[in-house]
């Protein structure tokens, strides 16, 4: 799905370069995390980050994203931080939605909670809306958050001002095509009916157990995928999970947090600019999408 806004933006594009949005996932997890998003947004390697609510980030945090003009959107947690009586596993998640044993009605409550939250911290809505192990694909709670973002975003969405993460498999492994198999058509259609712009092909997706070789040539596997500009087609999302190690907040844990800071590492380094600059990929934002003519 592409927007009048968009067409223009491409049209200026070479017909090699590759746009794409590189967003990292998670922010508000950790003060390293944040670290990591405001230093890469610097060294111009990312655009875009989805918070999530039940984290925690400084005003100055904030004010450093808003001069980098990097997009914040929503990352909607039934899996990680935001407590409620939904909180569970993944494997939990998508067994309760599946067998839509969840109450439509308590989970649009907690969607209600957490985009208050983000509106409150960020004194915005979100530009765009995605979720933690992508449990907003899944069923009762895709259909709960539809209803939700058409109701509160209606102006918005009717602008073209509101967009979301689809996960049309970018290149063909087996993760990547489980993750769009529990719910990522169904979340697609539902987002082209309602007129929410969304991005194309979707990448970054591994089983965290990489090394910093084995990420390299994941991002060239990833990158050389991504396809070149047209007018008709959004960009490819890429997301990460980078992590700044020995952050001043050192003492922080999660399942992943080793794979974070090889990630980080791996988005700072000269070899990964070269990649970029080698493939000619013309780091876009949402809001390129979005932002009317």
């Amino acid at each position: 799905m592409s927007h009048p806004h968009y067409k223009e933006q491409a049209a200026a594009l070479s017909n090699h370069a590759r746009p794409v949005i590189i967003n990292v996932d998670d922010l508000g997890l950790s003060t390293a995390v944040n670290d990591a998003v405001i230093h890469l947004a610097e060294l111009g390697r990312i655009g875009a980050s989805s918070y999530m609510v039940g984290g925690t980030i400084t005003d100055s945090d904030i004010n450093r994203l808003n001069q980098l003009n990097v997009d914040i959107g929503l990352h909607l947690d039934l899996t990680g931080i935001f407590a409620s009586a939904l909180r569970g596993s993944l494997k939990s998640i998508i067994i309760a939605s599946y067998l839509r044993r969840f109450n439509p009605m308590q989970v649009t409550d907690i969607i209600k909670q957490q985009l208050d939250g983000f509106e409150e911290r960020f004194n915005r809505a979100p530009v765009f809306i995605d979720g933690h192990q992508h449990i907003h694909q899944f069923p009762v709670i895709r259909e709960g958050l539809i209803k939700e973002l058409t109701n509160r975003y209606s102006d918005k969405i009717a602008k073209g001002m509101l967009s979301a993460r689809v996960t049309t498999p970018l290149i063909n492994d087996v993760k990547s095509w489980i993750i769009y198999i529990l719910g990522g058509y169904a979340w697609r259609k539902s987002c082209q009916h309602h007129r929410i712009i969304t991005n194309d092909k979707f990448g970054g997706v591994y089983g965290f157990d990489a090394d910093r070789q084995q990420l390299a040539m994941l991002w060239k596997k990833w990158l050389q995928a991504a396809p070149c500009h047209t007018a008709n087609v959004s960009p490819t999302l890429i997301m990460c999970h980078p992590a700044v190690p020995e952050s001043r907040s050192n003492s922080w844990q999660d399942d992943i947090k080793g794979a974070r800071e090889i990630e980080y590492k791996w988005l700072i380094s000269d070899e990964f600019a070269e990649l970029l600059a080698q493939y000619e990929v013309k780091l876009m934002r949402w809001s390129d999408i979005t932002s009317p003519s």
